[in-house]
């Protein structure tokens, strides 16, 4: 007879959706820059199983370009259609979007368990991008003490799709091809500055390095497709400090010890664990005494 703790994870194994890790690719037709998210609405297929997903009855698929320019998503096995596309850079427009050789604009997705396909996404600009330059000084810091700058969207459970370019030896710097959005220009770890780009070329943006350090927090979330936004505090020599995001969020901290907790968690998630590197953070404070070389990991999962 299996004991009590066995049974109660095989109830909670029957409930959890069963997930397939879907890879893919997106390309824009004419080389034009792609777009960091692609949100396609997700309808349950009529007289077919409907995937089980969690937060929410309505899901959007969320499709993030990864640092290395491709995807990776969780799925819930199972049959559905997807709507269209949500949220593209003005001009851009679904071409075409491929699963196992089948047609999605035509047919349902079907997600299996054996699946090996690439999902294939090709994106065609009408007329003239909406790209424009996207430049600017770093400051407090000498010019040789820092090479390359990036420039990425601030939300995303997995590190969103990166433009980085040089650093001059003035402390000048220009992103030639950045589409409409907002986005966070940053130095690894060391200084975070927003900008909102629309459809005219920014100029004379400041990147001001400060003194103090700054850590790097990432927020996970298992089988959402949504990552909630939580609130991540630090509290050491630097004072408290408190970072409210989904995703990747920044908190300032100083040398020495700093206590890291997590609030604001929705009702239908549960904290799992906080590390640094492999410090649990949630039994020891983060203690440092120079630049962070670690991101702080914040992990839930649903609590049913």
């Amino acid at each position: 007879m299996p004991s009590a703790v066995f049974s109660i994870f095989l109830l909670l194994q029957a409930a959890a959706p069963a997930l397939r890790v879907v890879t893919g690719r997106v390309s824009v037709e004419g080389g034009a820059p792609a777009p960091s998210t692609i949100v396609l609405p997700l309808m349950s297929n009529v007289g077919s199983p409907t995937p089980a997903f969690i937060g929410g009855t309505n899901p959007m698929l969320v499709i993030r370009l990864q640092i290395d320019g491709t995807i990776r998503m969780q799925l819930p096995l199972g049959e559905y259609r997807l709507g269209a596309p949500r949220g593209l850079p003005p001009g851009y427009t679904l071409q075409s979007i491929v699963y196992g050789g089948v047609d999605l604009l035509r047919n349902p997705l079907k997600i299996g368990a054996n699946d090996s396909a690439e999902l294939l996404i090709n994106l065609a600009v009408n007329g003239r991008s909406p790209a424009v330059s996207v430049s600017g000084h770093v400051t407090g810091i000498a010019p040789a003490d820092v090479h390359r700058i990036a420039l990425r969207q601030p939300s995303g459970g997995e590190l969103s799709a990166a433009l980085e370019t040089s650093v001059g030896a003035d402390g000048s710097f220009t992103f030639p091809k950045v589409l409409p959005g907002a986005y966070i220009v940053y130095l690894r770890l060391r200084s975070v500055t927003q900008v909102m780009v629309d459809n005219k070329d920014v100029t004379d943006l400041i990147v001001a390095v400060p003194k103090d350090i700054l850590v790097a927090a990432h927020v996970i979330a298992e089988g959402a497709q949504t990552v909630p936004t939580v609130v991540v505090e630090s509290k050491g020599p630097a004072g408290a400090t408190q970072a409210r995001g989904a995703g990747s969020i920044v908190l300032s901290m100083g040398v020495g010890e700093n206590s890291i907790s997590v609030s604001n968690i929705p009702e239908a998630y549960r904290l799992t664990s906080i590390t640094y590197g492999d410090m649990d953070l949630q039994k020891q404070p983060l203690k440092l005494d120079g630049p962070a070389v670690w991101d702080i990991i914040v992990r839930l999962a649903p609590k049913n």
